[in-house]
């Protein structure tokens, strides 16, 4: 994802955990931290009264619920399943782990509760043992492609990117119009500076959304990057007609323009960005975008230039 100096992906100087799509969350009830208004009569049978309590956050008293289900009847898998959701919940991650295990143990076939337990040990930083778990996610359920897809994520923290894209792969198999799944393996590529390999999948992603400005913008830097500067070109004013003209993307379409050779119009927007967001003059000396520009006596000029200055410039274009 991008840094704070940039609005899009961009293809190299960032940490691996800025550069991918997230993983996806826990399996479990939808009205999970989701804001969700839920009324007491939604909820007749007194079985869904631990359910209940998770949604509306009464989590303690979830948990009680769910012990008490436990205490009459410690085979009940469903109970340790939702009993560990509620301690995820609590952010009793260890907890939550023991109870996924029993539930698993009880229910070998549960493909959720593996899940949950993924997603924990992601959060955790325990990334091997994650993929262990997603695997046997997937294998409990073949349809459960979130669990490929945080696989993948975790490969990518352990910089596996062959692995990824094999996994990236396995998810597109099934679903073709998977974008995250598409974009994430055309930067795991980058990666492994599988240049060629990563543009044909970049046009995939935008195969499948062609309004994608991000996928437009990181495409264009890679194809600078080789040195095919016409059709880096070409990409980067593909992205600059699906950038609003809003102050947000001032300075990312500055940084374009500069990055394609139009300085003036680079210049221009380079001034309505810092007189937007005064950030932008530091942001600017260190964005990519605008390396052609660094040395150039018209862009240090603008980036020493003062708040009454930037505005008095601007003044006769608005």
């Amino acid at each position: 994802m991008a840094d704070e100096n940039s609005e899009f992906q961009i293809t190299e100087g960032q940490a691996e955990e800025d550069l991918f799509a997230d993983d996806s969350g826990c399996a479990g009830c939808s009205g999970c931290d989701s804001g969700e208004t839920i009324e007491l009569n939604e909820f007749e049978d007194e079985a869904d009264r631990g359910i209940l309590l998770h949604q509306l956050a009464e989590r303690e008293k979830a948990l009680e619920y769910y012990d008490g289900i436990i205490a009459e009847n410690p085979d009940n898998g469903d109970a340790w399943y939702n009993k560990g959701l509620t301690l995820h919940g609590l952010s009793r991650f260890y907890e939550a782990i023991d109870a996924y295990d029993t539930a698993v143990k009880l229910n070998p076939a549960d493909s959720d509760a593996y899940y949950n337990k993924g997603v924990i040990q992601s959060e955790l930083g325990f990334y091997q043992e994650s993929i262990e778990s997603y695997d046997k996610a997937y294998e409990a359920d073949n349809e459960n492609i979130d669990a490929v897809f945080n696989k993948a994520t975790a490969l990518l923290q352990l910089k596996e990117y062959e692995e990824a894209v094999k996994t990236y792969d396995l998810i597109l198999e099934k679903e073709k119009t998977n974008f995250n799944a598409a974009y994430n393996k055309a930067l795991a590529l980058v990666q492994l500076e599988k240049y060629d390999a990563a543009i044909d999948a970049f046009d995939a992603v935008i195969q499948i959304d062609p309004s994608s400005k991000e996928a437009w913008y990181d495409k264009a830097h890679l194809l600078l990057k080789i040195g095919s500067t016409e059709d880096a070109k070409e990409a980067f004013n593909t992205t600059l007609k699906l950038i609003p003209d809003l102050p947000d993307s001032w300075f990312r379409i500055g940084g374009i323009l500069a990055a394609v050779g139009e300085k003036e119009q680079s210049l221009k927007f380079l001034r309505k960005a810092i007189n937007a967001k005064a950030e932008s003059r530091e942001w600017a000396k260190e964005d990519l975008d605008y390396m052609p520009l660094w040395d150039d006596p018209d862009f240090l000029k603008v980036i020493s230039e003062s708040e009454t200055e930037i505005k008095a410039a601007i003044q006769p274009a608005e």
